[in-house]
Formats: structure tokens, C-alpha cells, sequence
């Protein structure tokens, strides 16, 4: 994606290129504002933007932010947990009626619907972009945008003859040169000496050859930048591709880009003969990111480059790295949100670095551009948009996976939904001139985020490409995520909590909607099996967000609603968990929660899920087409394909997510199995030997009881009583599965994951026994 670096020089310490490059690039672009609250007001193309009244002084504006109190939720206050910012007591009106089902209830408080987001989201009444900012303080506002997003065609112009004598891109933009190679390796060399600790991951590497490393060459370098737009770019598109120039742009926005590449690399590797890659990228990694934050450009406004490599460096040390750098960045994420956040809508441009706010006589609307440079300036934009969407989806989707906190709520976000794909991967500006004015003559007008997420929470259909709906799951996910740990806080912060029935009424609005969403994906797709929901690891599907099958978030996000995976580790014997010791103390508690927990009908609801889920990439008879009916094996009623060995490998996963939702989801249901059987101790924590994981070999599997476990649950409709007491039977057999599966992963927190089951499989024996 083009960053502020990617068409001008940045003041990272990247030198100069060569005389003869510069005369042979395209013009200079004019920079679109490096203000990462690149972000819209509610209005967008479908909906005339609302006069908002000028807040006053920011110290004077009302607080509130997710709300003060839903008319339909009685007690069930939806407050996004920010301290500072507390709900006025006259917010209410004194004549409003007692709270009502939310079925039922008839939502006349328009004023209060336009001034409070969950208010606004639940009510089916309200006008799409009604949604007002005004009394939201300065400093809790979201992010607004300093620049007019709505680019027009000037279709004369760009249809003229100047439009065509724009040079065309060569050759040496797509290519890592050898100059730029020589500067990532200066600073490989200089993170090796700031970090002398990790030598022995690149000691077979680094065999120098005249000051050279010869292993470090250039066609490597290029495979490992190829590998990043192939296999790790659909997850996080937010670099554009089309007009990236790889020698021009930040060296440290190419530096995570190669990493990630080698990353990729290793993990798919099965001979073993990349294995160093690993540790190169290891090395870029720890020491790319205090030369990122330390950079001229990493300040209000923080610049796009900046952000776009602060965002893949988080999503390499999460899911591609160690437990150390996994720590890291759950320490770095509030910084680079941060970072986004401070771009003011009061600082409007930074010198001549941003384009005018208001279209200038010279050039309204962009007309009188070339089409190149327009190409430049809407491909910024909108890579800016698509940086502040991965950053929301990570973020909720880190919080549901890892039990992190969320920082990011929905209503922050007031942007149109990324372009069509189609647009995004246009190869010249032509191409993305006619595709756009093919949309506006069939009527096609981009959706804003919160009006779809608005849509999808009412079950309405959100027309949109792939990238989008897993947008919008993402946003339902966040609502579910950011209302259930409110009602946790208010079990020691009000005198009372919600009463239960307020908790189901939301829980069933938004599982509804989950469901609903489901149903829409599957038919915008077509048949099931297709690129957005196959979980076959050779089908490779286009940019769908940081999980790459719609079906593994759509059961997540039903997992997450009801099981906390921090608890499910802790009772699985967890010693040490989110950087901190935990005690006995916790360990007590946490049996206490988890026995009431698996009383519970939404649990099973959460657990069927589980199994959907494993059912889903482990045994779907959608991934072996091959197999003739005859040749299918009858279980229970249940036809399923010939399973003799095991039919899914990290290996051949292009998304590193899916592996560790398979971990959430064996505990989950591993948990459920414990709790039912009530023989764990409140007293002391289980205690284990501390074999090292990597050295115990999980044993021989039987694939087939695998797979008639799990089709034996995952195809009914409904988990009851007697089905889950049964459970535990063919559980130890999934157990040894997942472990078999997880010892061929590079990912340090997935070898935990294999010794983590390796000791829940334990208990159950002694249990058994």
C-alpha cells in the first residue's frame, strides 16, 4: 500500500536511491493527511451529513460514550469501560416509562437516540446515519476525518490525452534491488548487536562472504516479499499492492513486510531447510519496532506508513513468534490505538504534508488531477480506512481468541466500509476509473460501518463484498464483547447487578444476529465450500480480515459470548497467564465460576459451537470431494469420509488464527466435560510433571473415533442434558488429535497449547481411573 514513504522519502535513515531511479519514477503524489483518525463522520454517500451543534469548550461537553442507559435493558447500563467519563444523572428523561422486553418496546425518545450510540444500534426505529456526536467529549469522540474522502472522477480530464502520458510503473517498483538489500542488511547487522541474545537463531545464517550474506540474497529477499503479498497481505490488506514501490518506500514498513514473508516461509516449510528464516525475521522483528516508534513520523499526526507497519508488526509478534513477543505487543497495542486516536480533526493538515481540507478552486473534487496522481491520493485514503478497520478487528478479535481487554469500541469507527476488492486490486488507475463508474451506474453506494453494523444487528442484509461482512462480524462481536464485561464490572461496582433476563434479552438480539449474518455470507458465497468459508487449507481465499474463514469467526464469536478462555486455562492447571503468577486463590474461584458455568444451557449452546467448529476443519466432508459414497464411512446415521491419517496441518495454514481457536474450543469443551464431572478440587491447583512439550511425542491417533465424536455432536441442533454427560468418552481420543496437530507448529504459543492439552487429557485419566 502506498504509505507517505511509499511515493516520496521518508526521514527513516533509508539513503537516497540511485540518480538513475529517481528519473525514472512517477511523480511526486500529494500527500493525503498522515492523520491516522482518518476517520468519517457519520454521514456517507448514502445519507446527507446531519447539522451537529458545536459542542463547547471539550471540558464542558456532555460525557458519555457506548451510553447511559437502554430504555429496553432496564438496569443493563452499556457504558464502554473508559475511566474519566461518567453518565449525567439527568440524562434520562424523569416522565420515561418503565423499562420494557425488548421485543416490545416502542423507542420514542428520539433526542436520546441520537445522542446515545447503544440506543441508537438496538433501536430498529432510528434512521440510519441518525446517529449524533455532538455531546460526546473532544477527547472521546472518535476519530473524525481532515479530509474529504469523496474523491470524484473528473472523467474529461482523466479521458484526455495528459492522462495517458503518466509514466508507467517499472519494473524496479514491484522488485527488491540490491541497493535496498544492502540496507536490510545494515540493519539486521545493527539489531544483531543490540541484541546479542539472539545470535544462536541466526548462527547457520550468518556465514559472512566478504562482508556479505550470501543465505540473505537478493532472490530470497524477494521470495520472502512475494510470500507476504500471497499468504499475508489477504489478512491484513492494508497495503496496496498495485502502487507499493518496495524502493521507495519506509525500509522499516520493509523490513515487517520481509519478515512476515520469511515468517510465512518457515511455517509452511516441511523439509526443514528454511528453518533460519525463522530466526531472520526474529531479529527484524525485536529490533524494528523502537526504530518505528522513535521515527520523526511516529506523533500526532502519525504518519500511514508508520501505522501500517506498527499493525503488522503487532500481528507478527502475536501470531507468529514467541511468548515473549507475544507479550509485547499485547503491551504495544495501546500505543499504536494511541497513535490513531491523536490525529486531531482540529489540526487539519501539518504544513503542505496533507491536502487541502476544502476542495480549492484550482482543483475541486480533484478535478484537473491525472489520473495517476488521483490513482495515489484514493489509494492512501483508503488504505488509511482499512488500517483503522484491521486494527478494530484485531483488537476485538485478540480480545475473544487471548482474553485480552478491548480498547476499541464500534461507535469510535464513522468510515465507510472498505472498496470492492475488485477496486483495491486494480492494476491502473484506468481500470479502477471504469469499475467505479460501473458501480455508480448500476446505483452501487458505499455503506458506513455503523450503518451496517446497525443493519446486521436488526438481521437486515449488509450488501457488501467478504472483507466487509467479516467487518461487520467483527463490530457484532465487539458490541457482544464490550456488553458482557460491563455487566462484569458492575457486579462490584453497582449495588446490584443486571438481573438475568436484561442479559438474556441482549445475548438473544445478538445471537440472533450472529445467525443471520451466517445465513447471509453462506448465500452472498453461493454454495458452501466456496473461497470465503472453506477451511481448507489449500483453498486460498482473497482478503477476508486476520481470519480467513467466515465460518471459524461466526463460531468464535458464539464461543467467546459465554466462555472465558483466561478461566478455561487457569482450571486446566495454567501456573502462569497475561504476564502474571496465578495463585491458589484464583485457582479456587475459578472452580467455583466454572461449576455454575457448565450448569448452564447457554454453555452447552457455546460448546455445541465448539464442536461445530472442530467439526468444521477437522472432519467436513466438504474437504475430501474425492471420496465416492461408497467409499464414505456410516457412523451413527452420520456418512462421513474415510479418515485414516490426519487431514489438516499447520503446515498448510494460510491463516495462523485458526489453530489457536481450535485450542479455545477444545477447552472449552474440555472444560464443560471437568465441570459436569465434578471431580476437580476447589482446595490446591492440579500438579504435573513439566515434561518438555517439544520432546513428548503425542501417540498414535485413531482418526476415525475422531471423526465420529465429533460429527456425532456437531450435527445436532441442540446439546442436551444427557448428550453432555456423555461427552467425555471419545474426548481424550480429540485430545491426542489437537496435540498431534499443534507439535508441528513453530508458533511458541501453540507448542503451549500442545502441553496444555497433553495435561488436560491427564486429569481426565486420573479422573476415569
Amino acid at each position: 500500500m502506498p504509505s507517505f514513504s511509499a511515493t516520496t522519502d521518508s526521514s527513516t535513515p533509508a539513503p537516497a536511491v540511485s540518480p538513475t531511479a529517481v528519473a525514472e519514477v512517477r511523480p511526486t503524489l500529494a500527500r493525503v493527511p498522515h492523520d491516522a483518525a482518518i476517520l468519517l463522520s457519520p454521514d456517507t454517500t448514502t445519507h446527507p451529513p446531519p447539522t451537529l451543534p458545536n459542542p463547547g469548550p471539550p471540558r464542558m461537553a456532555q460525557p458519555s460514550s457506548w451510553a447511559s442507559q437502554l430504555p429496553d435493558l432496564g438496569a443493563c447500563n452499556i457504558i464502554r469501560p473508559k475511566p474519566g467519563y461518567y453518565a449525567r444523572e439527568d440524562q434520562r428523561a424523569p416522565e420515561q416509562p418503565a423499562a420494557v422486553p425488548y421485543h416490545s418496546v416502542e423507542f420514542q425518545h428520539d433526542d436520546m437516540s441520537r445522542e446515545n450510540f447503544a440506543v441508537w444500534l438496538f433501536n430498529p426505529h432510528a434512521p440510519y446515519g441518525d446517529f449524533s456526536v455532538s455531546h460526546i467529549p473532544f477527547m472521546d469522540g472518535g476519530l473524525e476525518s481532515t479530509f474529504n474522502n469523496n474523491i470524484h472522477y473528473d472523467y474529461e480530464s482523466l479521458t484526455s490525452g495528459r492522462s495517458q502520458e503518466t509514466p508507467a510503473r517499472f519494473v524496479e517498483d514491484e522488485l527488491i534491488t540490491e541497493f535496498r538489500r544492502q540496507e536490510i542488511l545494515r540493519c539486521f547487522h545493527l539489531f544483531r548487536q543490540k541484541h546479542p541474545k539472539c545470535e544462536p537463531l541466526v548462527a547457520n545464517l550468518v556465514h559472512d562472504s566478504n562482508g556479505d550474506i550470501p543465505a540473505l540474497g537478493l532472490e530470497m529477499m524477494r521470495d520472502c516479499l512475494q510470500e507476504y503479498w500471497e499468504h499475508v497481505s489477504p489478512r491484513l490488506p492494508i497495503v496496496h499492492q498495485p502502487t507499493f514501490s518496495c524502493n521507495r518506500c519506509s525500509l522499516y514498513l520493509l523490513l515487517v513486510m520481509v519478515a512476515l514473508g520469511a515468517a510465512s516461509l518457515r511455517g509452511r516449510d516441511s523439509s526443514g531447510n528454511l528453518s533460519d528464516y525463522g530466526g531472520f525475521a526474529d531479529v527484524i522483528i525485536l529490533g524494528v519496532r523502537s526504530e518505528i516508534l522513535t521515527a520523526e513520523e511516529a506523533q500526532p499526526p502519525v504518519w500511514l506508513w508508520v501505522s501500517q507497519a506498527l499493525l503488522l508488526l503487532e500481528f507478527y509478534e502475536k501470531m507468529y513468534s514467541s511468548r515473549r513477543l507475544h507479550e509485547r505487543a499485547h503491551i504495544y497495542h495501546s500505543v499504536a490505538l494511541t497513535l490513531l486516536r491523536r490525529g486531531s480533526p482540529l489540526i487539519g493538515r501539518s504544513g503542505s504534508e496533507s491536502p487541502p481540507e476544502v476542495p480549492s478552486a484550482e482543483h475541486p473534487q480533484g478535478v484537473g488531477l491525472d489520473s495517476r496522481t488521483w490513482w495515489g491520493r484514493w489509494a492512501e485514503t483508503e488504505a488509511m480506512h482499512r488500517v483503522v478497520f484491521a486494527a478494530f478487528m484485531m483488537d476485538i478479535i485478540h480480545a475473544a481468541m487471548f482474553g485480552h481487554t478491548a480498547d476499541m469500541a464500534p461507535h469510535e469507527i464513522r468510515l465507510p466500509l472498505p472498496c470492492d476488492d475488485n477496486l483495491w486490486t486494480a492494476s491502473n488507475p484506468d481500470t479502477v476509473r471504469q469499475l467505479d463508474q460501473n458501480l455508480r451506474m448500476y446505483g452501487v453506494q458505499t455503506i458506513s460501518f455503523l450503518d451496517g453494523l446497525k443493519r446486521a444487528v436488526h438481521g437486515k442484509e449488509v450488501k457488501t463484498h467478504s472483507f466487509g461482512r467479516m467487518i461487520i462480524m467483527s463490530g457484532l462481536l465487539s458490541v457482544g464483547w464490550h456488553l458482557s464485561h460491563r455487566e462484569t464490572h458492575l457486579k462490584w461496582l453497582d449495588l446490584s447487578a443486571p438481573p438475568t433476563e436484561t442479559q438474556d434479552v441482549w445475548r438473544r438480539k445478538l445471537l440472533n444476529a450472529f445467525d443471520d449474518w451466517k445465513r447471509s455470507f453462506d448465500a452472498a458465497q453461493g454454495a458452501a465450500g466456496t473461497s470465503g468459508l472453506a477451511d481448507s487449507s489449500a483453498q486460498f481465499s482473497g482478503s477476508n480480515g486476520p481470519i480467513n474463514s467466515a465460518a471459524v469467526l461466526y463460531h468464535l464469536a458464539q464461543i467467546s459470548l459465554h466462555v472465558d478462555i483466561i478461566d478455561c486455562q487457569v482450571y486446566a492447571g495454567a501456573k502462569r497467564l497475561l504476564g502474571r503468577k496465578v495463585s491458589v486463590r484464583d485457582y479456587t474461584n475459578v472452580v467455583a465460576r466454572m461449576r455454575g458455568w457448565a450448569s448452564s444451557p447457554s454453555t452447552r449452546h457455546a460448546v455445541l459451537h465448539a464442536f461445530k467448529l472442530l467439526h468444521r476443519v477437522l472432519v467436513d466432508p466438504r474437504r475430501s470431494g474425492g471420496a465416492s459414497e461408497r467409499e464414505r464411512l456410516d457412523v451413527g446415521g452420520v456418512s462421513l469420509p474415510p479418515i485414516e491419517v490426519q487431514t489438516y496441518s499447520c503446515r498448510n495454514e494460510p491463516d495462523p488464527h485458526r489453530p489457536w481457536v481450535m485450542y479455545y474450543a477444545a477447552l472449552c469443551i474440555w472444560s464443560f466435560v471437568r465441570a459436569l464431572s465434578r471431580q476437580d478440587s476447589v482446595q490446591d491447583p492440579p500438579s504435573h510433571s513439566h515434561t518438555q512439550f517439544r520432546h513428548n511425542k503425542p501417540p498414535p491417533v485413531n482418526y476415525r473415533r475422531v471423526a465420529a465424536y465429533l460429527s456425532h455432536v456437531a450435527n445436532l441442533s441442540e446439546l442436551t442434558e444427557s448428550v453432555a454427560m456423555g461427552l467425555g468418552d471419545g474426548l481424550p481420543d480429540l485430545l491426542d488429535a489437537l496435540r498431534s496437530i499443534f507439535s508441528e507448529a513453530h508458533s511458541e504459543l501453540l507448542q503451549e497449547a500442545c502441553e496444555r492439552l497433553r495435561i488436560c487429557k491427564e486429569m481426565l485419566v486420573n479422573v476415569s481411573g
